[in-house]
């Protein structure tokens, strides 16, 4: 196997496009992010669940996010979450979806599916909701990581603190995130940004790159360094320059 590569991901969630009385900001805020994405250097970008805030967004919303994905000369890749599940009335299975741009890559497989990147020595796993239900559990199948690649997870769900008692639905433990096989798991669905780093693993929630209100629109993305000489690092990086931008 070649030797890893040094990579940079730009991991983000919970963009909830569609959603236009709860999240009125979303395109806005999608738009800055892949306006962000080759400034930042990016390989790689990863939207890990909730990109549509429902299966009933219209294909003038969907047509907005493939062509802006379209716009990116890296790999997009999308992990279903609970609000845009991969079910029988799935937006991914929509008309719009058939044609979508080459650079876009989406998880199906609710049990568990590996999507290799052998340019950026990269494996992506991840578990593609069907059911946002107590026994789903984002984590449970990640393959050890055995083939000289980096290994990422990406994951939706809720951080089940110890300190809790109600079971939620799509729950991750702390031993699942401290007994991960990857190098970096990528966490969706909660819209705010955590370090949620165990023993040897690297995890984060990004938390949604959406700001508050129309005159305060964005956030910020986490920006994911992985050097196979200095190890893993990450960090909020504001998207506040790229607000209001239109791409060419």
């Amino acid at each position: 196997m070649p030797p890893k590569k040094k990579i940079r991901l730009i991991h983000t969630s919970d963009t909830h496009l569609g959603d236009h009385l709860g999240h009125p900001v979303a395109e806005e805020a999608f738009q800055a992010v892949v306006e962000a994405v080759p400034a930042l250097g990016g390989d790689i970008l990863l939207l890990v669940g909730d990109v549509f805030d429902n299966h009933r967004v219209s294909d003038e919303v969907l047509e907005f996010f493939l062509e802006h994905v379209s716009r990116l000369d890296i790999p997009a890749v999308i992990l279903p979450g609970n609000h845009d599940l991969y079910d029988h009335e799935s937006i991914y299975l929509r008309q719009p979806f058939q044609d979508k741009p080459p650079n876009l890559h989406i998880f199906t497989q609710p049990e568990g599916q590996i999507l290799s990147f052998p340019e950026l020595t990269l494996d992506l796993w991840g578990r593609a909701m069907l059911l946002h239900a107590p026994e789903f559990r984002p984590l449970e199948g990640m393959p050890p990581n055995a083939n000289g690649r980096w290994l990422v997870a990406l994951a939706h769900g809720h951080f089940h603190e110890d300190h809790e008692v109600d079971q939620r639905s799509s729950p991750i433990y702390p031993e699942d995130v401290e007994g991960a096989t990857c190098d970096y798991l990528a966490l969706g669905h909660w819209d705010r940004y955590v370090d949620l780093s165990l023993g040897g693993v690297k995890a984060a929630y990004s938390g949604t790159p959406l700001g508050p209100s129309p005159s305060n629109p964005v956030r910020a993305v986490n920006v994911v360094e992985m050097d196979p000489e200095a190890g893993i690092q990450f960090r909020q990086v504001s998207l506040a320059g790229w607000a209001g931008k239109k791409l060419p």
